[in-house]
């Protein structure tokens, strides 16, 4: 019997995805459950098992940089390693066929466009994905022209390049999804923006009093234990713009920005609202361990309204995040700076930060926005936990 391997739908949003690797050879045997290949797609790699028992028949595409359309068949799985396909192929005209170099997925290293179903060992595949070479500009001398090894080894780049004065960098997979994303965010969401000054010496004064009862609390856990109580009183914050609808959620489940060598993902925690300071911030530390080892789930990923972005660790004075789509809002935390401020008739120097607040104009007006960034303000200036 032969079964259809297709490009799963990992997340409600995910559209096509990346084939980052095969884990297993033509003819070779597969177990129900093992690991057959590995997908990438909403900016991090997930592991797909096999869903029966049998034999790797065939593969229809090669790990690339070009995405796949979900439910497209990628390749077959048999009874047995010789079991005859079916007479018609299966359509799969709506992703790119290019095959190019295997690509680690743990470690998401760059890799070049191979153009044009080229000869290639896989040793030499493989290098050429360390280097970032296009096997297409290789000259072969193994048999039939096929590419060794020792050509990409020995592969010295056009000198075109050197002398325009610039290096191409290959677009990954992970950057060119974050490309998409965001591109088509900027270009289909209205956005507008607010900025304010916040005191922080409430959150220093609570975050030291943690410390001194032995709690490794962060700045960014108690922003997220505040940020998700005002998201919670102005339930337009917490909505989904999809397919023209305002989708408001019962439950509070703000992203956190996570930072990786080569881009960004945004792990989800789930009913911040409900979650004491000690729980979140384990959360917190649970999910940006999983997205820097890159073992994060979709479901981990998925149903993300409201973002935190924190640049304040980098000295970062201002900036202006745009919106992760479906959500409809995401804010920005600039770093804590030592600032004169204006008491009565006196001066004095506090620890200030500035909050950036992005929100899609389609859904949440000026006003409101405002109000939101007053409540946001005045928690993190005066709330205490518990409340």
């Amino acid at each position: 019997m032969i079964r259809e391997i297709i490009m799963p739908k990992l997340g409600e949003t995910m559209e096509e995805g990346y084939l980052a690797a095969w884990k297993k050879e033509e003819g070779q045997a597969v177990e129900k459950g093992e690991v057959l290949f590995e997908v990438m797609s909403d900016k991090t790699t997930f592991e797909v098992e096999s869903d029966a028992s049998g034999y790797l028949r065939k593969k229809l595409f090669e790990p690339s940089e070009n995405p796949i359309p979900v439910t497209t068949v990628i390749g077959y799985l048999a009874d047995s390693p010789d079991e005859p396909l079916p007479e018609k192929p299966a359509d799969t005209r709506a992703a790119s066929p290019t095959p190019t170099a295997p690509q680690s997925p743990a470690a998401s290293s760059a890799q070049a466009p191979d153009t044009g179903r080229v000869r290639a060992s896989p040793a030499a595949r493989r290098l050429a994905a360390e280097r970032g070479i296009d096997l297409s500009l290789v000259r072969g001398t193994g048999p039939g022209g096929r590419i060794e090894r020792d050509d990409v080894a020995n592969f010295a780049p056009s000198s075109a390049n050197a002398t325009a004065g610039y290096e191409v960098v290959p677009m990954t997979p992970l950057r060119r999804i974050i490309a998409e994303r965001l591109t088509k965010s900027k270009t289909t969401i209205p956005h507008f923006y607010l900025e304010g000054s916040v005191s922080a010496s409430n959150l220093s004064r609570l975050r030291d009093a943690q410390k001194k009862q032995g709690a490794e609390i962060t700045y960014t856990d108690l922003l997220l234990y505040f940020t998700a109580r005002a998201v919670q009183e102005f339930p337009l914050v917490n909505a989904a713009f999809v397919d023209g609808q305002v989708r408001v959620y019962p439950t509070v489940d703000i992203g956190l920005a996570v930072a990786l060598d080569d881009g960004l993902v945004v792990p989800v925690i789930r009913d911040c609202v409900h979650l004491a300071l000690a729980a979140l911030s384990a959360e917190v530390k649970r999910l940006a361990s999983s997205a820097r080892a890159g073992t994060l789930t979709p479901q981990e990923m998925e149903h993300c309204r409201f973002v935190v972005s924190n640049l304040g660790m980098f000295g970062v004075e201002r900036f202006l995040p745009i919106i992760n789509p479906p959500g409809t809002a995401i804010m920005g935390v600039s770093a804590i700076l030592p600032t004169p401020v204006a008491r009565g008739e006196t001066v004095v120097v506090e620890q200030v930060m500035r909050i950036s607040l992005s929100f899609d104009h389609r859904v949440i007006d000026g006003s409101y926005g405002a109000r939101f960034f007053v409540r946001l303000k005045e928690l993190l200036e005066t709330g205490e936990l518990g409340t």
